[in-house]
């Protein structure tokens, strides 16, 4: 008799326990199901990137001194600097500048130790092509400004905590 009231005991807790993880897992359920969805419709709805967000590198060729800090403070050795030594000014001259975005890991590495400020991020994130070597880009195509996220009519852009909160109004008119 008494190892069948010790195996009641043990069933007893067993079912408050399952009980219990029953109801927390209700809990985070209708929890959730009281939230509006954060999905967005990515052509014609973007995100804002965040201000220190490491998009496409932007050259500016007039102000490169061909010094190759770039390259040597790159964890690959990406940029490609193309230059010959005026030895009538003594100093040298860009000639190309080229870097390979199929390679790049976007570390910001070479931008933070640009003497000269030549190189910057910037928002442009949409990189991708169906041909590798499209990624390639020169000094003409890294001199390019991209137009920025929040300049561009033809999208409209979700800011989250605004959207979320007209999102909420909305809602809670229409119950």
């Amino acid at each position: 008799m008494f190892p069948a009231i010790i195996k009641f005991q043990n069933y007893g807790q067993q079912v408050v326990e399952a009980a219990k993880y029953i109801g927390q897992g209700s809990a985070v359920t209708s929890d959730h199901s009281n939230r509006l969805p954060i999905t967005v419709q990515y052509p014609y709805e973007k995100n804002l990137p965040s201000e220190r967000f490491r998009g496409r590198i932007h050259f500016e060729f007039d102000k490169c001194i061909a010094c190759e800090v770039c390259v040597r403070v790159c964890p690959i050795n990406l940029p490609v600097v193309d230059w010959i030594f005026m030895k009538e000014v003594k100093k040298k001259k860009l000639r190309s500048y080229t870097i390979d975005f199929g390679v790049c890991i976007f570390c910001g590495n070479c931008v933070e130790y640009c003497p000269t400020n030549c190189l910057s991020m910037t928002e442009e994130f949409e990189l991708s092509s169906y041909d590798r070597h499209e990624l390639n880009r020169d000094q003409t195509a890294l001199g390019r400004i991209p137009l920025s996220a929040s300049q561009d009519v033809s999208i409209q852009l979700v800011s989250n905590s605004t959207n979320f909160l007209e999102k909420k109004k909305f809602v809670s008119e229409k119950t």
